[in-house]
């Protein structure tokens, strides 16, 4: 994997190419992930997506705890031919990288035993010692993968567990680093410690003494336990202990932060030098009967960061989600039909949604890549932070998404299966 920093600016963050295999496609930093789940993009067809989202090479991001069950599966697609991950799912001619946790949802806490890493996956809890995750990684064979951490940290998290955490993760990553010339995958280092200024430290100080070439990346981890969780971050706090670690890492190197960080904090993040995300965050909206409207460009003055198509006062909106949205579902159908298709729990619902909401997101990110290379992202973090001639407004999933009651609970869109 090979990363070149293009500009560097203290107000607007980096640009940068990111190279993750010899021959193929550059994609530029800041980056978006698409998240999967059981190497599925929710909802959606390899087909739909390609046709109606993006019809560029994608990195696709995949989790162990949704994929787990394919471990002895892929050991024989690989030994079968020169096939890689992305062709096994549907996805060929896409890159990917191999996480441990769904940032899609939120991650159990505790079980943490001293020599192995607790795995939540739909048969349960997996207990994963680092020879194990090695020879899961061997067989997956992904693009990039992360090394064996402890992340179960957050805001919240005792001194003695975020301890613990670093402790955890240091023993497993030796034995990592020990065997990363096993496997071809670009290994990332997991730095983690919850808010500890002391703890991150220590993380990255146990990276860097590794030798030169021993990593392509870091993973920023252990601020959140996934899920909606991460979009409630008190965001002033998450962008003090995130400088404070950019500022020990090397330049060369992209940093990656997974989760469903809201807007406004990716922007805080982009400014501090992150520069690979993911779309857990459509993802959310998307379950949480959402649409993304929130503006990004000059003239959106009358946008507000989402719709609920669940609301009965757009039953008889016959206009789409989204004015001046390009994506299928806004140049097709209204905001009337969609909330139609909640009401009568249709399948082509979610796929509508989901549809509009990475689109709209996958914008947002090429809007923000503009505004790095002009040295402008604070205009646009302003943009963003005022909607409809409101300050302050809440991206929060969690704090915008309606209790549901009992006479509705069989109502609305169904999670995808994994």
């Amino acid at each position: 994997m090979k990363f070149a920093v293009e500009s560097i600016s203290k107000n607007s963050g980096r640009l940068g190419q990111l190279r993750i295999k010899d021959g193929g496609p550059d994609f530029r930093t800041p980056l978006l992930l698409q998240t999967t789940k059981g190497g599925s993009i929710p909802w959606l067809s390899a087909d739909v997506f390609e046709s109606h989202v993006s019809q560029k090479p994608q990195v696709l991001q995949f989790t162990l705890s949704t994929m787990d069950q394919m471990t002895e599966a892929l050991t024989q697609w690989h030994s079968s031919g020169d096939r890689g991950l992305s062709d096994y799912v549907g996805f060929p001619g896409h890159l990917n990288i191999l996480l441990l946790r769904d940032p899609c949802e939120a991650t159990p806490t505790g079980g943490n035993d001293r020599d192995v890493q607790p795995l939540f996956t739909r048969r349960g809890k997996e207990s994963v010692t680092p020879e194990r995750y090695m020879e899961i990684v061997a067989s997956f064979k992904p693009d990039i993968y992360q090394g064996l951490s402890d992340a179960d940290t957050n805001a919240e998290s005792a001194k003695k567990r975020v301890q613990k955490s670093v402790d955890r993760t240091e023993k497993f990553m030796h034995y990592i680093y020990e065997q990363r010339g096993k496997v071809e995958s670009t290994l990332l280092a997991p730095i983690v410690g919850g808010y500890s200024t002391f703890a991150r430290t220590q993380s990255i100080k146990h990276a860097r003494e590794q030798p030169a070439g021993s990593y392509g990346g870091y993973i920023l981890e252990g601020f959140h336990t996934n899920g909606l969780s991460a979009t409630t971050l008190e965001s002033s706090q998450l962008v003090n202990i995130v400088e404070y670690c950019v500022k020990q890492l090397e330049e060369d190197k992209p940093r990656i932060m997974p989760g469903a960080y809201t807007p406004l904090t990716v922007l805080e993040l982009i400014r501090q030098g992150i520069d690979v995300f993911d779309t857990s965050y459509a993802y959310c909206a998307s379950l949480n009967f959402k649409a993304l409207t929130f503006g990004f460009v000059q003239d959106a003055v009358e946008h507000v960061p989402f719709l609920d198509v669940t609301d009965e006062t757009i039953k008889e909106e016959f206009r789409p989600l989204l004015s001046n949205c390009s994506c299928l579902t806004c140049q097709k159908h209204t905001r009337a039909y969609l909330h139609h298709l909640y009401k009568t729990n249709e399948l082509l619902g979610p796929i509508l949604l989901m549809i509009h909401n990475l689109h709209h997101y996958m914008a947002f990110f090429e809007a923000i890549r503009q505004s790095v290379a002009k040295d402008s992202l604070p205009k646009l973090t302003e943009l963003v932070r005022n909607q409809n001639g409101q300050s302050q407004v809440d991206y929060s999933i969690a704090a915008n998404t309606k209790v549901i009651s009992k006479a509705t609970m069989g109502k609305g869109f169904a999670a995808p299966a994994v």
